[in-house]
């Protein structure tokens, strides 16, 4: 939820509230929501504007769990799952919030705001599978569960919100981890240097607080389900503490503090309730009430998931039992004193527009018991919900029948990235909706063409090519070919043949690039994004050959420019000449790739993970529809992932983070559309590395029956080509070659490309 100012406020007094502490052997629950966000935000170094570094990311994940487990750390990781009925109104402002943000994102806005891409919680549960983390999702929010865990197992809590300051856990603020490890000075291992926080520090300084006052003072202070402006009549009446501080936000949480510590809670509460009208109060007592409770409901369902045994999960249960608060005083004959307005008050009007806004979209919505429904769901469901086989949204779906897109970077002039997936979504929700007697239409908010949001209807369709769609009831009991057949139909696949050709892992990303290209009515404006996925396909093949620490070009020349030159020049004296099979398998072709090859190859891949320098100098060279399209395609990844997901994985799910890098991806797009024939400068950049050329080349040769037309060239267009064009476009191809071989015996080994202008990085590096 998060408490305005009180982070800042408890670090600004660091001294009297963190001590030194360093982690080791131990576990610790760590908030998956916060420190995915906040990894991205200050250690992975990825360039937000071109939708998703994410083996960048892959690569700072691993980094981050690898530093806990030399610690001997157990990680316990547990993510956010359905929103709640009450945090509805704050989740549409917020979506409005990003819309705006992403419609006016410029490559320079990246400097200073930080844009998270789409997949970021997809490729952090990669990771998390394949170092094998205990990972689990609550059903609805984690921040309880995380706290009461923590407690339970009596071990701290890594998160940057500031709700850890007053849930009673120990704690440890993202912000104080320190990067790297150290010996452990008193004994084997390593530790982690860190700052921790514990409640009794703020009880010592605010004598007469407990934990349930400061459970009110989160009510007051304002979170994500009530405004501060709620209490604003309270805070007119709140005496001020003559301490120095910062804020003004700062002085209220003392001032808050101070006061609660001199009341019982009835006290406290009928202190609020005076400042009030009569017909306010109810809703008010309500709004207490129900926030309040929120910090002590913690279900530990999780603990489960997570593998510990039945006798932990049962003592955790016991010891965290709560008696929930209940107001039983008369709120209606208090004595009630009315306050002249100020102008604080007078501008919440302009503070309450933009909430507004977005609270309009929900007008119609009822929103419906959480529980009631979630009830009535198979075990097996909820039991892989909480595995994080599946996102937050589904639970959303089932329970209000409303489908929230998140913003990505898109150009705003165009309709929202999202509709092109809905064919999908549809039959997400067709299997989700199934448990309900009624069938209503799918309402799903995304961005309108006016930069702001819009609520639309997708209507409820149970079929597919003319056969019902499974019932959620059942669905695990249906054939695995049945399961498969849906996703093949859902995603245009009617050959198995043409999909059957891929390595299992690369299937369902080669079948959803299919389906993006089926979205739109001229395939052949999407041919040099269509290269760019294939080709780049090709840099995970070299990572894992020679290793995923060279991603600056500079960095390469020092620490690899001697093995390439040995590897030219010994097959300068052999004179090499490799030959591979015409027709062979795709996955023959991987297993073929040498590492000599992928050395060689690496120079032209590096200078592409790089940002072209002109984009400083020039703004208005950065292409957003480039970006626009490969956020349509990103819409179809992320929605087949989650659609094989609840068919239990027909097909092997796709690694993202091993096929998609967006910095890259722009590059080569951008490189490729000044190409006539880029399939022949691919050739020309690959000469030298004769296994990868073969593999791209087997690649195509299996992608072109799948793609149909979109690679293809019209002919139209060609005739139009003037001759003079076709003989300048040689000469800058027979230059190329030139260049690229002599090369192979230049000191400086740089690969520059004179029609290529992201190829200049390698030389600025």
């Amino acid at each position: 939820m998060g408490i305005p100012g009180l982070t800042s406020y408890i670090l600004n007094n660091s001294e009297r509230y963190l001590e030194n502490y360093m982690l080791h052997d131990t576990y610790l629950v760590i908030d998956g929501h916060c420190v995915i966000c906040q990894l991205y935000m200050w250690h992975a170094k990825c360039n937000c504007a071109f939708g998703g570094d994410y083996d960048k990311y892959a690569q700072c994940v691993r980094e981050f769990f690898g530093d806990l487990l030399r610690c001997n750390v157990t990680p316990l990781v547990i993510i956010d799952g359905g929103a709640e009925n009450k945090k509805m109104k704050t989740i549409m402002s917020r979506v409005k919030q990003k819309i705006e943000i992403a419609s006016n994102y410029t490559f320079s806005t990246q400097e200073r705001t930080k844009f998270f891409p789409l997949s970021l919680t997809k490729v952090f549960i990669d990771v998390m599978n394949e170092l094998e983390i205990k990972h689990a999702r609550c059903v609805f929010e984690a921040d309880n569960t995380i706290a009461a865990v923590a407690r339970s197992l009596n071990c701290p809590v890594l998160s940057y919100d500031s709700d850890f300051y007053i849930y009673g856990s120990l704690y440890i603020p993202f912000n104080t981890f320190e990067n790297n490890i150290m010996p452990n000075p008193s004994g084997n291992g390593f530790v982690k240097h860190c700052r921790i926080y514990s409640i009794d520090k703020l009880f010592k300084t605010y004598y007469g607080l407990n934990q349930t006052s400061l459970f009110l003072a989160a009510v007051l202070l304002g979170n994500d389900y009530v405004k501060q402006r709620t209490f604003k009549k309270f805070f007119n009446h709140l005496p001020q503490i003559r301490k120095r501080y910062s804020t003004e936000q700062h002085r209220k949480i003392d001032g808050i503090l101070h006061w609660l510590r001199r009341r019982t809670l009835n006290e406290a509460i009928i202190g609020i309730l005076s400042r009030l009208r009569k017909e306010e109060r109810k809703n008010i007592l309500n709004k207490i009430e129900m926030i309040m409770n929120s910090y002590v409901d913690a279900p530990l369902s999780v603990l489960k998931i997570l593998g510990f045994s039945a006798e932990v999960c049962f003592k955790a249960s016991m010891d965290n039992v709560s008696k929930k608060f209940k107001f039983e005083g008369d709120i209606y004959n208090l004595t009630y004193e009315e306050d002249e307005p100020t102008e604080a008050e007078q501008s919440d009007e302009e503070e309450k527009k933009d909430e507004e806004e977005a609270a309009s979209i929900l007008e119609d919505k009822q929103l419906v018991s959480n529980e009631s429904l979630v009830n009535n769901l198979p075990a097996w469901f909820i039991t892989e919900f909480q595995q994080n086989r599946y996102p937050s949204y589904f639970l959303d779906v089932i329970i209000r029948k409303l489908y929230i897109s998140r913003a990505q970077l898109e150009d705003p002039t165009s309709v929202s990235t999202l509709f092109v997936a809905l064919k999908i979504i549809s039959v997400i929700y067709a299997i989700l909706i199934s448990v309900n007697k009624s069938k209503p239409s799918l309402e799903y908010v995304t961005r309108d063409m006016n930069r702001g949001i819009q609520r639309y209807q997708l209507e409820y369709c149970d079929n597919i090519l003319g056969c019902k769609l499974p019932c959620l009831l059942n669905l695990r009991e249906i054939p695995f070919v049945v399961r498969k057949e849906i996703l093949n139909s859902t995603l245009g696949i009617y050959n198995a043949r043409d999909i059957n050709e891929f390595p299992s892992n690369w299937m369902l990303y080669l079948a959803t690039i299919k389906y993006w290209i089926d979205q739109h009515e001229e395939p052949s404006k999407l041919r040099c994004h269509i290269y760019a996925l294939l080709f780049a396909m090709l840099f995970n093949i070299i990572d894992c050959n020679i290793g995923t620490q060279f991603r600056v070009l500079a960095k390469f020349h020092q620490k690899c420019n001697k093995i390439v030159e040995d590897i030219q020049r010994d097959r300068q004296t052999k004179k090499y000449q490799p030959q591979y099979p015409v027709d062979t398998t795709l996955t023959a072709a991987v297993y073929a790739v040498n590492v000599d090859d992928c050395f060689l190859a690496s120079r032209f891949f590096i200078s592409n993970f790089e940002i072209d320098r002109k984009l400083y100098s020039q703004p208005k060279k950065y292409d957003i529809s480039i970006i626009h399209n490969f956020a349509e395609f990103q819409n179809c990844v992320i929605h087949t992932d989650h659609l094989n997901s609840l068919l239990n994985y027909p097909y092997e799910p796709t690694k993202l983070s091993a096929v998609y890098n967006g910095t890259l991806l722009y590059n080569l797009c951008s490189n490729f559309k000044k190409r006539d024939n880029v399939e022949a400068y691919i050739n020309l950049i690959l000469q030298n590395s004769a296994s990868l050329l073969h593999l791209f080349n087997t690649l195509l040769t299996k992608a072109k029956p799948l793609l149909k037309t979109a690679l293809q060239i019209k002919t139209d267009e060609n005739k139009k080509q003037k001759v003079k064009k076709h003989k300048k476009k040689e000469h800058v191809i027979n230059e190329e070659k030139e260049k690229e071989e002599t090369c192979e015996d230049s000191d400086e080994q740089e690969f520059y490309d004179t029609s290529n202008s992201f190829s200049v990085l390698g030389l600025q590096s």
